[in-house]
């Protein structure tokens, strides 16, 4: 029925959902953007994804009836073509919710709450499982969806699990038989069945079972509670996406934390209290996941700089985030005659610390110094006045007027 291959679709993370590219990698789910199909009907599954029609159990002959639909276009600035939508069907009165699973559908009971129904990996077949060991740090998913009732929630998993033939939901109160799991629930995204409403939804992996990482079952349905679905409701699903983090949670220098880190922000400057430690200071990253790999390296700029650079790459070897640290010398006092904390009122100076524009409130010629008197520039002052001073690099400065002086910090 379907052919084994090992066509991935990966996103680009470098710019998150805004193309699709095909590559043999082992880190995405195949045929995620779901572009590639069994046949040309609107009923024929996606190529690498099962639905109700190739089920198995004693109940599958009738429940072999389509549950899903293809359909042409893409979610909200993607490049696709096409996206799945799975929708609830009454079989001789009972709700059979939308399924579409990466492994099989079991149908082997009437009763929708019956534990003989579930989807599972049959590691037997490789059209019904997905050889996984990547360790995922969330997925990525885009879906619309309408429900009939507003407190219906749609459901995708994805469980990283052993060595066996995985069954969801019977296997997830297990943590010996799987690894890892990421879930997603959302109510209706829109609230007509014929309008799509596309979100993007995240879900973390949490990693608390105990099994090795061999296998990936990724399940979705229109209603997380069995037969509790109607007739209109319908998921569609879009670019699901793997996410593997080379994010850092700090930074120490000669063990002490660098001060404001946020791991959104990629350089950063720290004053040594002993010159000599330029090319030796311990640069430690922190990542935020274990399976991250560190590169660093120092260049020393000058007699009193030096920059290291920290290469984080994630596990799947295409996410890669660079921070940097300027080492630089201590902070020399300020050269006599500068008053370095006097606060003169005649002085103002807004905001304190300031990035790229600051207001001095003065009258007449005003002078920037750094620390050690070098000037920096000069400006004439009526009242108050900007001045940009983002090409200054971070630390601290002086104003002098005639009738006094002001420090101020320029921050990056």
């Amino acid at each position: 029925m379907k052919q084994n291959f090992i066509t991935f679709a990966l996103l680009g993370l470098a710019t998150m959902f805004t193309s699709m590219l095909q590559a043999q990698n082992t880190f995405q789910l195949p045929n995620a953007g779901f572009e590639e199909w069994d046949g040309t009907g609107l009923s024929d599954e996606p190529t690498h994804w099962n639905s109700f029609a190739s089920s198995d159990g004693s109940w599958a002959a009738l429940a072999s009836s389509p549950h899903h639909y293809h359909r042409y276009g893409s979610r909200p600035g993607g490049t696709g073509s096409s996206y799945l939508t799975i929708y609830t069907q009454s079989i001789i009165g009972i709700k059979a919710n939308g399924n579409m699973t990466t492994g099989r559908i079991h149908a082997g009971s009437m009763s929708a709450s019956s534990s003989d129904n579930y989807n599972y990996t049959e590691r037997s077949n490789a059209d019904h499982s997905l050889p996984f060991t990547a360790t995922p740090d969330s997925m990525y998913v885009w879906v619309s969806f309408f429900a009939y009732h507003t407190v219906s929630e749609a459901q995708v998993e994805a469980i990283l699990h052993g060595d066996n033939d995985f069954r969801a939901p019977n296997d997830v109160s297990d943590p010996s038989k799987y690894k890892g799991r990421a879930v997603i629930h959302t109510t209706r995204t829109t609230e007509y069945p014929d309008q799509m409403g596309w979100t993007l939804l995240k879900a973390a992996f949490n990693y608390n079972g105990t099994s090795t990482g061999n296998y990936m079952l990724v399940n979705m349905t229109t209603n997380n509670t069995p037969g509790a679905g109607e007739g209109d409701d319908s998921l569609s699903i879009d670019d699901i996406v793997f996410i593997y983090s080379a994010w850092l949670n700090g930074i120490n220098v000669d063990g002490t934390p660098v001060a404001d880190f946020d791991k959104g922000h990629f350089d950063y400057t720290v004053r040594l209290a002993d010159t000599s430690r330029l090319g030796t200071a311990a640069v430690e990253a922190i990542t935020e996941v274990s399976d991250a790999t560190v590169n660093m390296t120092r260049e020393r700029l000058s007699d009193t700089t030096a920059k290291v650079t920290i290469t984080v790459t994630a596990e799947d070897s295409v996410t890669v985030r660079v921070y940097s640290v300027m080492l630089t010398a201590p902070t020399e006092p300020a050269p006599v005659g500068i008053a370095e904390t006097e606060d003169v009122t005649t002085v103002k100076v807004y905001p304190n610390p300031a990035q790229s524009i600051l207001n001095i409130v003065a009258e007449g010629e005003v002078t920037i110094t750094d620390m050690r008197g070098s000037v920096m520039t000069t400006h004439q002052c009526h009242g108050t006045t900007q001045i940009d001073i983002s090409y200054l690099p971070q630390g601290a400065y002086i104003i002098r007027t005639t009738s006094g002086s002001q420090r101020f910090i320029k921050k990056n």
